[in-house]
């Protein structure tokens, strides 16, 4: 990450920045700073990470061998292997901890970038979508520089803002938390002077516990605000009240009756899976994205455009360009018809997934695929079972639950539908890949709609290229 043509840094600087202990040529000038070997090049700074399954000081050689001018290792390694032959005109930079070394050095770096207004975004769901929104509709006025993906952890986010420079007018980052206290790391980097939270809901509630915990840990986002900092909340948040207490600065709400209040002219009409028709003050958007949670991300969108002065007309332009992200609400089309929408899954996304399909109008036969959702802790059992049931009382003809957890659903939605009597879906379960593909090739057929959703690991997309040559006519 960082551009790998401009000068972010000396050796000297990162030394500094790093507390850490430097050897070789110290001469050198860095263009970017990176984590994968494989990515170096003339001009990089190496930074070892070790990882789960893998350690980056075991690729400390290849890094060098791909033109790295520089490598951050950890004192720990050093002690415990012998120490490396630094090639002519290369650095190596020993420290601590290469992690805390690396977002040491990114928020010195940001300290000497004095011009773009920095905006955090961060909430339970939507955040990347949010902040790809909110960066086409800057962009339209702005230089605009944002995260690229979901860089957003205590790993990604300080990558990120190497790729932010004083030309910029805004830089639009994502701030993404799995444990507590990480949040207190990426503001630290960051130092935001605007916090955009999409919502407090129920994503990694296994590790958080409790919504109240996760509202907490997303009000760290604000702990270095000043009365000049600004925070654009969802109308609606319920979390409201104790967001904003003890904070300085402005608040700012997102949602359609915020708007109308502040004299606007709006209206939203569901275009099912064409998206939405929104009109802003008598302009016309055709917004390509579906579901209720894609309109609130849109305007938080238009709030962002409308408080940085982004004509409307502008705002509308960059709404009609947005395109969904892989995984998250994408329409795949075809005589099957796929909403492939398992990027993620936590018990709000589920339901407003199964919401959302059920309240559609269509001809043919609707078949959801429902498998794991992760990190849910205590709460797995009980927010498994409430997609069950809800998956009972829905409008499809069949319901493929898939993976260990979702048996639990699978189980909830057969004593749901036989509570319920009448029409329900059919319902089948699996762990078994494999099997789970068979069955759904048998029971496809066209004028189809097919949704696909689960938690990442799951990897349900696995099944799109079977749907896809069954709508090329290769069905056996």
């Amino acid at each position: 990450m960082g551009s790998r043509h401009e000068a972010l840094f000396s050796a000297v600087e990162v030394a500094a920045w790093s507390n850490g202990k430097l050897d070789g040529d110290s001469s050198a000038v860095l263009t970017g700073v990176i984590i994968d070997s494989r990515e170096c090049g003339p001009g990089g700074l190496f930074v070892a990470l070790k990882g789960e399954n893998t350690d980056g000081h075991n690729y400390l050689d290849k890094a060098y061998e791909n033109g790295a001018a520089g490598a951050v290792v950890s004192e720990r390694w050093i002690l415990e292997n012998e120490y490396p032959d630094i090639p002519e005109g290369r650095f190596l930079l020993t420290v601590a901890e290469p992690l805390e070394a690396l977002q040491a050095v990114a928020a010195a770096y940001l300290g000497c970038i004095k011009h773009p207004v920095r905006i955090g975004v961060t909430g339970s769901n939507g955040k990347t979508t949010t902040k790809e929104l909110i960066s086409r509709v800057l962009s339209k006025k702005y230089s605009v520089v944002k995260t690229e993906g979901n860089f957003n952890s205590e790993i990604g986010l300080p990558l990120s803002v190497f790729n932010i420079k004083d030309r910029h007018d805004y830089a639009v980052i994502e701030m993404g938390i799995n444990r507590v206290g990480e949040m207190d790391v990426l503001t630290e980097i960051l130092r935001p002077d605007i916090v955009v939270i999409t919502n407090i809901g129920t994503a990694h509630i296994g590790i958080f516990k409790t919504r109240e915990t996760i509202a907490f840990e997303k009000r760290r986002a604000m702990s270095l605000f000043n009365d000049e900092s600004v925070l654009f909340l969802d109308e609606n948040c319920d979390f409201r009240d104790f967001l904003v207490e003890e904070h300085p600065g402005r608040l700012e709400l997102f949602g359609c009756r915020s708007l109308v209040a502040e004299g606007h002219s709006l209206s939203a009409l569901s275009r099912g899976l064409k998206g939405w028709t929104l009109s802003l003050d008598e302009r016309e958007i055709a917004y390509p994205l579906i579901g209720e949670h894609n309109l609130k991300n849109a305007l938080c969108a238009v709030k962002v455009g409308l408080f940085a002065d982004v004509p409307r007309n502008s705002i509308a332009e960059a709404l009609e360009e947005a395109q969904p992200l892989f995984g998250r609400s994408q329409i795949i089309d075809g005589p099957v018809t796929i909403i492939q929408d398992c990027y993620n899954a936590n018990a709000d996304s589920l339901l407003g997934s199964i919401s959302f399909a059920d309240d559609l109008e269509w001809e043919g036969a609707k078949r959801y695929v429902i498998g794991d959702m992760k990190e849910l802790g205590a709460s797995s059992r009980e927010i498994h079972e409430a997609a069950g049931r809800a998956s009972a009382a829905g409008a499809a003809a069949e319901v493929f639950f898939f993976g260990e957890d979702a048996e639990v659903s699978y189980k909830a939605a057969v004593s749901a539908g036989e509570k319920l009597g009448g029409t329900t879906p059919r319902f089948f379960w699996t762990d078994d890949f494999k099997v789970l593909e068979s069955k759904l090739f048998k029971s496809i057929t066209a004028g189809d709609l097919l949704l696909l959703k689960a938690s990442r690991s799951m990897n349900l997309e696995r099944l799109v290229p079977m749907v896809e040559e069954y709508n090329r006519g290769k069905r056996c």
